[in-house]
């Protein structure tokens, strides 16, 4: 259904609704329905640079399940590395490693992607097991994403799966039927669509678990320190 579409299916139960007021609660119950439900999964693609520690990670992205590196996938670090970041020279007091290790592990501090290989930096008398990467290849992030959020252009559709579209409108709906001072106050009925609006995420969720993919690879940026 295009944005349009749903303002309609909206607007028949609360006539006195704009297409602003609409497609701001469309928009919070798009980010409601992609995070409950995982329904849609992205991959983002960036090459790595040597001695890049640290990738802006796409706010869009809510979880990232897994990374590969050089088209390997790598394992996700469990805690921080002793020396959280080596991108630096050598008047910083670290001394990296000048050798290139295949044993990677990936992390994630402050909205940012960290990739570390094995290796063996010092700082103030401090010795870390891992080093930023040393080579330049290709990092492929496997994500749980929110879905864009709609604009003003009414022909837009939502990038959740067709048989979910409804559920959006579902929600919408329910929560006009709870404005207080509104003329269509009802919090039975709206008891009823916020049901709707559940049962179509739970249904979203089973089929996430099938890895239901809405869209291509994007790109991650990277970021210097």
């Amino acid at each position: 259904m295009t944005q349009k579409q749903l303002i309609e299916l909206i607007q028949q139960h609360h006539p006195n609704m704009g297409e602003t007021e609409i497609r701001a609660s469309l928009n919070r119950a798009q980010d409601i329905f992609t995070a409950k439900s995982e329904v849609i999964k992205k991959t983002y693609v960036q090459n790595s640079a040597i001695g890049q520690r640290y990738y802006t990670l796409d706010p869009q992205i809510l979880r990232i399940y897994k990374v590969q590196f050089n088209a390997v996938e790598i394992p996700r670090l469990s805690g921080m590395p002793a020396i959280d970041d080596d991108e630096f020279d050598s008047g910083t007091g670290i001394t990296s490693s000048n050798t290139s290790s295949n044993e990677r592990a990936w992390y994630v501090d402050s909205g940012r992607l960290g990739l570390v290989e094995k290796g063996s930096i010092t700082k103030d008398g401090v010795t870390s097991n891992y080093n930023s990467v040393t080579a330049v290849k290709e990092i492929r992030m496997y994500t749980v994403s929110q879905a864009a959020d709609f604009t003003a252009d009414l022909t837009e559709i939502s990038s959740i799966p067709t048989q979910f579209h409804e559920g959006l409108a579902y929600k919408v709906i329910s929560d006009g039927y709870l404005k207080a001072g509104a003329t269509e106050f009802n919090p039975q009925v709206a008891s009823i669509f916020d049901g709707r609006f559940k049962e179509s995420m739970s249904d979203a969720k089973k089929e996430a678990r099938n890895a239901y993919l809405t869209s291509g690879a994007s790109i991650v940026n990277p970021t210097s320190f």
